[in-house]
């Protein structure tokens, strides 16, 4: 495979996005700094996306002043400008509603886009996000936005190893280039201000929008704590925490984030089910899950159920379905087009 590079224009300013596979849109919200060409280097990213691509069309973009989008006379980003951006991409992909992942400080802007406008966004995706860095004290946000503004390379250097806690020594500094090409120093630092200053408490409550709050449980960037806040704080959100400590979707292990994706993307919303099918929207929701290999306890922690609600589930769709295992289950609900 091989991402289409495009660009839309907000304000006079070209946005660069790229769009890989085909299918439903899922678009990554922008991280801090991004260059979607060296990005498609990395193995691991990429190997991540192709992942995602064979199911849907998966979009990406830079940020206004980063990466391959317009990097001169562009305004110090606020939370509106940033929403404003994903909005011009969301456009550009031509279609009404799409599902939105959003890494780490890219929540704050997606969580505000869909509390606005919840009719364009199907499904969300939190990976290792916030609602706010209120933890980190003033004067150290003032210190590391100083240091990525006046020795930026030994700056990139830290925030590398953060990033990426086990990699060694050629891995980050591979990260590090990335960032020092992906922006400038004082454009770094722009966004670092408004990613660590940023509030999304006030709004997140008014997305209703079903979400899947995901967060590794060593992640030293931003501590998993900060995702439970966001999965309390959002009405309709699963929670599922996930072993390693990287701070980007494709480093560590990818098993059990590829099953809680499938899980929830492969499936919509819980509804109601056709005529013809034995099972509850309920017992379908949990067979979907069951199919996407989670396990009771797994599948309990998505759904915010119990474990034995769970087992009498799944104990009714075998009953319903006349199987005896949770494979066959499987197996004829997906001969029979009920999941």
């Amino acid at each position: 495979m091989e991402q289409d590079i495009r660009f839309c224009a907000l304000d006079g300013r070209r946005i660069a996005y790229a769009s890989l596979g085909e299918g439903p849109t899922l678009l990554f919200g922008g991280r801090w700094v991004t260059h979607l060409e060296e990005e498609w280097e990395d193995p691991y990213a990429r190997a991540f996306f192709e992942d995602l691509a064979r199911t849907y069309r998966v979009v990406r973009y830079d940020r206004l002043g980063a990466g391959l989008s317009d990097r001169d006379g562009v305004s110090t980003p606020t939370v509106d400008s940033e929403m404003r951006v994903l909005a011009s991409v969301l456009d550009a992909c031509g279609q009404d509603r799409v599902s939105l992942f959003a890494c780490s400080c890219a929540g704050v802007a997606t969580a505000r886009f869909a509390s606005v406008a919840p009719e364009r966004v199907e499904k969300l995706v939190f990976f290792a996000s916030y609602a706010t860095r209120a933890d980190v004290p003033d004067a150290t946000r003032r210190s590391i936005v100083d240091f990525v503004r006046t020795n930026w390379p030994l700056a990139a250097q830290m925030l590398a190893g953060l990033i990426l806690p086990k990699a060694d020594g050629a891995a980050i500094e591979a990260m590090s280039r990335y960032q020092r090409h992906s922006a400038t120093a004082e454009v770094a630092a722009e966004f670092l201000e408004l990613d660590l200053t940023a509030d999304a408490r006030d709004y997140l409550p008014a997305v209703e929008t079903p979400t899947l709050v995901l967060h590794r449980r060593g992640d030293r960037t931003v501590p998993i704590s900060h995702g439970r806040e966001v999965a309390r704080l959002l009405p309709n959100a699963r929670f599922v925490a996930l072993d390693g400590d990287a701070h980007l979707p494709w480093m560590d292990d990818q098993r059990a984030l590829r099953r809680a994706l499938v899980a929830f993307l492969g499936d919509a919303a819980p509804t109601e089910t056709d005529g013809d099918s034995p099972l509850s929207s309920r017992e379908t929701e949990v067979l979907r899950l069951v199919a996407a290999g989670l396990t009771n306890r797994e599948i309990a922690s998505s759904l915010v159920l119990s474990e034995h609600t769970v087992h009498r589930h799944v104990a009714n769709v075998l009953r319903k379905l006349g199987q005896s295992s949770r494979a066959a289950a499987t197996a004829s609900a997906t001969r029979e087009g009920l999941i």
